[in-house]
């Protein structure tokens, strides 16, 4: 993405935009603006890995820009405390040097994690009250509530010289939300006869014709659907959809069940909601250990999984391997959630793994068990017609996401649209917006609580050994450079039988090829380990199109 011919050079004078992640994807958040040399980061979030990453499951965006911005950037600003916009900060704890500003949930949530990390001391984090401004050299920043699928969720107006920017983050409109503060239309609306130069939005559900529904809907449905059951009922959802389990553990209660929360991530994210005073203390929450002695017909379980993830509470139950819960003939799993783009196999299998255990499942297709935090196309217009803006640049969103965005835009009279990648830097004002320039971004791969580069070598070794598979060969040499004759060859991923009578054809042509060779060539494990790997590959070139990893050990005794 980067051009080392052409360096990004910091623009001194104009407000700009860039998205170091979060366009042409879904996840790993972050977004930065410029006005006048000055800077200012939109949310910091990770993102699930895919199969092209073999063993890692999360990812961050790149943000080596960072050191070139030093006390340029003034602060980093969090929408709201959903992962893909808030769980990068600990990893980058080391490398943020400005104000983190988060309201009291997303905060929570950002210390849980930082002090998992050991680095909460690291990061100087603020808390947003959203009727305040907060003034910045270059920027004011004030807050639209909006509704979504978790507490506190804010569209940011970013004031400059050259005009106002809407960063909408991640929205819906919900007119009876069951959490927190309504949806204020006459914000946008005021926004729109204030005149506004460019939206930058989330395109999740652009492609979705109509309005999505509202989270009460789901609450009553779920009601409904419990009482139709008399076995154990499982339910998973995303960790962080408060709203959610709090939708769960009501009509767990109307039916008479107790509820046991399931998951890590699950009980931090409740611990923070009553922290902040969303939801009460429910009495029929119960703990896991208890869960293992409660009739089944008296019981609900809320988890983590709704992904397929193998690390999750719902894998480990589908496979019968968690300690306290297990799953009968005739037990329900509901998936409350969508299917994040990219996961669906991994969610099919495990849906597939539990309807051969003969348990039923329900989606969100067959009963309305989820609702979307994200607006479908007819809400984006709303907000078109109420903001009117100059420029609209849609970001949180694959491709298709993206340019359904751009043509509800473009049926909205927006006079200038335009799809960025990652990376690609933008001129808002003055003059007309256009491309300024480059900024290096791209992935790093969560390896414990480390971050390593999407191309390092282990990750492309894993992905060879996956494709190819190794081959490992043991030899002794003595001192005298004799060769000992027990040679061992070890196939990893690869097929037995295809390889029985490669011990002796290997013996054969290295002892010739070795005995070939003077001392000086006999004492170098280099030399030694080349021509193993030289005379392995001649030698399956004939039957195998395959190029394995060959990997040698050589003793000397």
């Amino acid at each position: 993405m980067h051009n080392p011919d052409h360096p990004f050079v910091l623009p001194s004078k104009g407000v700009y935009f860039v998205s170091l992640g979060g366009i042409g994807e879904i996840g790993a958040n972050c977004y930065l603006y410029c006005c006048d040399g000055k800077w200012l980061m939109i949310d910091l979030g990770l993102a699930f890995a895919d199969e092209k990453y073999p063993g890692i499951d999360l990812l961050v965006p790149k943000i080596d820009v960072l050191d070139k911005l030093s006390n340029h950037l003034e602060a980093i600003i969090i929408s709201h405390g959903h992962e893909d916009h808030a769980g990068a900060v600990a990893f980058f704890a080391d490398k943020i040097h400005c104000p983190v500003y988060a309201t009291g949930f997303a905060r929570s949530l950002i210390e849980s994690r930082l002090k998992e990390f050991g680095k909460l001391d690291k990061v100087d984090l603020i808390s947003i009250n959203p009727k305040k401004n907060i003034n910045l050299n270059n920027f004011k920043i004030e807050f639209i509530s909006t509704t979504h699928s978790i507490p506190e969720p804010y569209s940011i107006i970013i004031n400059t010289n050259y005009g106002k920017l809407l960063h909408t983050a991640d929205w819906k409109i919900d007119s009876n939300p069951l959490l927190g503060d309504q949806f204020d239309s006459q914000a946008f609306k005021d926004l729109g006869n204030e005149g506004l130069l460019a939206l930058i939005g989330d395109s999740t559900n652009a492609d979705i014709p109509g309005f999505s529904k509202s989270e009460s809907e789901v609450r009553k449905e779920l009601s409904g659907v419990f009482s139709r059951y008399n076995q154990r009922i499982v339910t998973t959802c995303f960790s962080s959809n408060i709203v959610r389990m709090e939708s769960i553990a009501v009509a767990a209660k109307k039916n008479n069940r107790k509820v046991a929360l399931v998951g890590r991530s699950m009980r931090k994210t409740i611990e923070a909601a009553l922290k902040n005073g969303f939801i009460e203390n429910l009495s029929n929450f119960i703990t896991e250990e208890e869960a293992s002695y409660i009739p089944r017909e008296n019981l609900v379980v809320i988890c983590t999984g709704s992904q397929g993830e193998k690390r999750s509470a719902l894998y480990r139950i589908a496979y019968n391997s968690h300690k306290h819960i297990h799953l009968e003939r005739g037990d329900l799993v509901i998936f409350s959630s969508r299917d994040i783009p990219g996961n669906e196999k991994l969610i099919n299998n495990l849906k597939n793994l539990l309807i051969k255990q003969k348990v039923e499942v329900i989606t969100n297709t067959d009963d309305l068990v989820h609702v979307s935090g994200h607006g479908y196309a007819e809400e984006i217009k709303k907000m078109y017609d109420w903001t009117r803006p100059y420029i609209s640049i849609p970001v949180h969103g694959e491709a298709k996401h993206l340019v359904a965005h751009s043509k509800l835009a473009q049926s909205s009279q927006v006079p200038f649209t335009k799809i960025l990648e990652n990376g690609k830097c933008m001129k808002l004002a003055p003059d007309e917006p256009k491309f300024y320039g480059t900024i290096e971004t791209g992935k790093m791969l969560v390896e414990g609580k480390k971050l390593y580069d999407s191309d390092s070598s282990f990750i492309k070794d894993r992905r060879k050994f996956s494709f190819e598979g190794i081959i490992l060969v043991s030899i002794i040499i003595h001192q005298d450079y004799t060769l000992h004759k027990d040679i061992k060859i070890s196939f990893n991923g690869l097929p037995d039988h295809q390889y029985v009578n490669i011990v002796d054809i290997f013996k054969e042509i290295f002892a010739k090829e070795y005995l070939s060779m003077n001392n000086e060539k006999k004492s170098s494990d280099i030399i030694v380990s080349d021509l193993i790997k030289k005379i392995i590959r001649r030698i399956l070139r004939q039957d195998s199109n395959k190029k394995p990893e060959v990997n040698s050990h050589i003793m000397r005794i």
